[in-house]
């Protein structure tokens, strides 16, 4: 939704630096502002509140605190009427800023969404930073002595202090100069996954602005257009079309049986040329998965801009509620398959979700994930194993979702096994055949070691990345303890 920065102390270049670097991330609005030695800046992209009503920095009614805001709050209207809230501004954020004032930082107990934000305490003359549990929204911090930096992306940190960013650790609060463990949102129990699910899509669904579904065929992304069509009954479903791969058509089955309107997003290998060089900024990484990953995103957000939506519903983390990967079946006890899954939702901050945000921000659309609320990951961890995962069944994974999604998809489509979006869109494919084109990478044996660069596509993609990144990549070595480019495997 945004691009956020701040600094302490205030330094104008900094901050006029991050508007360029963060443009794509809010080209509705942008602005600086400045409190004593405190400097906020924002780039909204408008999807709670009109441009005038909604825009950024949000100031509290009293006037005694402001903050800048990444994401979006689904339990606003609820939290606004339950304190009987009526802030300045109708940015979602907005309401969350009232709520400081009265709770403190206890605030984010009660807050569902995907969130990043920085709030400037006018009284105490200090910062107050906080981001999602499930790091859904990215944030990057420094820390030094004389000197605090807070962004939404690397690239926008001055390239003298890149080397010390470090993630911001998801559902934490920072405050008084410590962290403290204070976001523990109340999860509402519902053990009827049909409902539960309906529930939570109906509360992504923006009303504000025009939106779409990202559609791959697989069980996830179509349960979400399916689920979807009990609030709207139209929207444009975006796939992926290199040739006729299997994504495109099982997209065009679900589409054709949901009566939903389907956007092939063409790609050819020139598509990629152009594209390569967006994504490998956007992600900050050279990882060979993360990069198919951020491609197929970053084009189909592409497709979805120039359609004139800003939001996109997309399936990311169903595999990990409900145990959608081939490595659970391979566990001994149910113990240990809920112990991995649980690390794969505690660590989707760290693989998918950086990912997935960085590649749509640099087409300016916002990807919600339904299937990453709280209120799913809450629920989903109470299903019994043998309901999510049983190698002894025929359909061995998320057995649970798919029986949700028999009462609303084609069987072929309920029961489609998992690919991922390189390989069932084609993209792999092409991208090899763009990679034939390049030819031989200009790459020393001691960089393929010391960055360890595991294929071709990996030693093309670090040459981009060095020149883009110099700072980090002559840092390599301790930036990679720091799980910047961390990516979980299929």
């Amino acid at each position: 939704m945004c691009g956020i920065f701040a600094t302490k102390p205030a330094i104008k270049e900094w901050l006029e630096t991050s508007l360029i670097k963060h443009a794509n991330r809010g080209p509705d609005q942008s602005a600086i502002h400045i409190h004593k030695d405190i400097g906020l800046a924002v780039n909204r992209l408008a999807i709670t509140g009109s441009f005038d009503q909604g825009s950024q920095p949000i100031v509290s009614k009293s006037g005694n605190s402001l903050c800048v805001f990444n994401g979006a709050i689904f339990n606003y209207k609820e939290l606004s009427k339950e304190f009987d809230l009526n802030p300045t501004s109708k940015n979602d954020g907005a309401v969350l800023l009232e709520l400081y004032e009265i709770l403190g930082v206890k605030v984010f107990d009660f807050v569902q969404g995907m969130y990043a934000i920085v709030i400037v305490d006018s009284e105490k003359d200090a910062l107050v930073v906080s981001r999602d549990p499930l790091g859904i929204k990215p944030l990057y911090w420094i820390t030094d002595e004389d000197i605090i930096v807070i962004s939404s992306s690397l690239k926008a940190i001055p390239k003298a202090l890149m080397k010390k960013a470090e993630p911001f650790p998801p559902g934490l609060v920072w405050t008084e100069g410590e962290l403290k463990q204070a976001v523990s949102p109340k999860v509402e129990k519902n053990e009827n996954l049909d409902e539960l699910l309906t529930s939570v899509i109906k509360d992504h669904i923006p009303s504000e602005v025009k939106w779409g579904c990202a559609l791959s065929g697989g069980v996830d992304s179509s349960l979400i257009c399916a689920l979807s069509k009990k609030f709207v009954h139209n929207f444009n479903c975006y796939v992926l079309d290199t040739g006729g791969e299997d994504d495109f058509v099982s997209a065009q089955t679900v589409a054709n049986y949901l009566d939903l309107p389907l956007k092939t997003v063409k790609i050819d290998k020139q598509t990629i040329k152009e594209a390569i060089p967006i994504v490998v900024e956007a992600i900050a990484s050279y990882n060979s998965q993360t990069f198919l990953g951020g491609l197929g995103t970053y084009l189909i957000s592409r497709e979805a801009k120039r359609d004139g939506l800003k939001v996109l519903l997309s399936g990311e983390g169903a595999d990990e509620m409900f145990g959608g990967y081939e490595r659970y079946k391979n566990l001994e006890t149910n113990d240990d398959i809920e112990i991995m899954m649980t690390n794969d939702q505690n660590n989707l901050w760290l693989s998918h979700n950086g990912r997935v945000d960085h590649a749509s921000m640099a087409a300016s659309i916002e990807v919600r994930v339904p299937f990453q609320d709280l209120n799913v990951l809450g629920n989903a961890r109470e299903i019994p194993t043998l309901a999510k995962v049983n190698k002894d069944l025929e359909i061995s994974d998320k057995i649970c979702l798919r029986e949700v999604a028999y009462r609303y998809l084609p069987r072929s489509i309920a029961e489609r096994n998992k690919v991922t979006i390189a390989s069932g869109s084609g993209l792999s494919k092409l991208v090899k055949e763009v990679l034939d084109d390049f030819g031989a990478p200009k790459i020393l044996k001691i960089d393929m070691f010391n960055y360890k660069i595991r294929n071709v596509l990996e030693a093309h993609l670090f040459t981009i990345w060095k020149d883009l990144y110099p700072e980090l990549s002559t840092n390599f070595k301790d930036l990679a303890n720091r799980n910047l480019y961390s990516i979980s495997s299929n």
